[in-house]
């Protein structure tokens, strides 16, 4: 696939039809370096588009979503408090993305802190102590079958070392062989569709984590073609919201949420490009560029009324 650069037009697109992004999402899977996996559910309609749902794919930090689900599940039946500060120390730093690996040890987030840490900023960090909190790989993977969600699996703590600018010390970085987390889209989707109904943990858990995926900073994913995006806290509005949890590692780009369209509708849905040549880690890498287009296309099928969508299009 290759990337459009300064010819990406600004204005919005006309709507499509069911045939226009079945054709696009073959073309795109077909024309990409890797394959691509979505799964899109119109929660007001019931209605889905998927393609290649199934496939079991590196969703990387996309994951975190689950975590903070158990997190919750965990507080809820008393088990952790949100309000419990945990002293980090050095060998808590956890390299890659997030801030508490830049700060000194000592500092004493609250897990509530944490978790939302872990979605906002993605940090590796706050993820890998919520991970030990919760129960370890294996423990947060058998919430997680408690929980009905059998999909979304778990492999690995995340170890990447942390900058020297608080170690005073540079770590050889290992590529790891085993994924940090692995599942298919529909898995993705059908957790958010459950955060959105209130039935994951319960309502006020439910509510508790899509409030923080609304605070998401990364506004790229699905959202990267989107012209105009408004907080969720504000809606109903006439513009488009986006509650989501991104992921990024060399080859494997995937975002996770909901969609808030302007009629006060949302659609959950989850977008991986898996497989990719292009390993590079910058927001026009292929599969930024792939999750914005299926961005794009989501929304100018679902969208309501006959107002011009506001999405970035290369059509003539």
């Amino acid at each position: 696939m290759t990337s459009h650069g300064s010819e990406r037009r600004g204005r919005p697109a006309a709507t499509l039809t069911r045939d226009d992004v079945d054709r696009s999402l073959r073309l795109l899977d077909a024309s990409c370096t890797g394959h691509i996996a979505v799964s899109a559910r119109h929660l007001g309609t019931g209605e889905s588009l998927e393609w290649r749902s199934h496939d079991i794919c590196r969703v990387a930090s996309s994951a975190k979503v689950a975590l903070h689900a158990v997190v919750m599940e965990q507080v809820t039946r008393g088990k952790l408090d949100l309000d419990h500060r945990v002293e980090l120390a050095m060998e808590d730093l956890v390299g890659g993305s997030g801030v508490l690996a830049m700060l000194r040890p000592g500092i004493a987030p609250t897990i509530a802190d944490l978790c939302t840490l872990m979605i906002v900023v993605s940090d590796n960090t706050a993820t890998s102590v919520l991970l030990d909190l919760a129960g370890g790989v294996e423990g947060v993977n058998a919430a997680l079958r408690g929980l009905g969600v059998e999909g979304i699996r778990f492999h690995r703590r995340l170890e990447y070392p942390p900058p020297p600018l608080v170690t005073g010390q540079t770590r050889p970085f290992v590529t790891p062989t085993t994924p940090f987390a692995t599942a298919s889209a529909n898995d993705l989707r059908d957790l958010v569709a459950r955060l959105h109904a209130g039935t994951l943990v319960d309502a006020d858990a439910s509510r508790a984590v899509i409030d923080v995926l609304a605070c998401q900073y990364a506004s790229d994913g699905v959202a990267g073609d989107l012209l105009e995006i408004e907080p969720r806290w504000q809606r109903p509005s006439p513009r488009v919201s986006v509650a989501h949890k991104t992921g990024a590692i060399p080859g494997t780009r995937c975002d996770v949420g909901l969609i808030g369209l302007p009629d006060d509708q949302d659609i959950a849905y989850a977008v991986i490009a898996d497989g990719l040549t292009d390993l590079t880690m910058t927001s026009h890498s292929e599969g930024d560029l792939i999750l914005g287009r299926v961005g794009s296309l989501l929304l100018r099928y679902w969208w309501p009324g006959t107002t011009p969508v506001p999405v970035r299009t290369d059509d003539p």
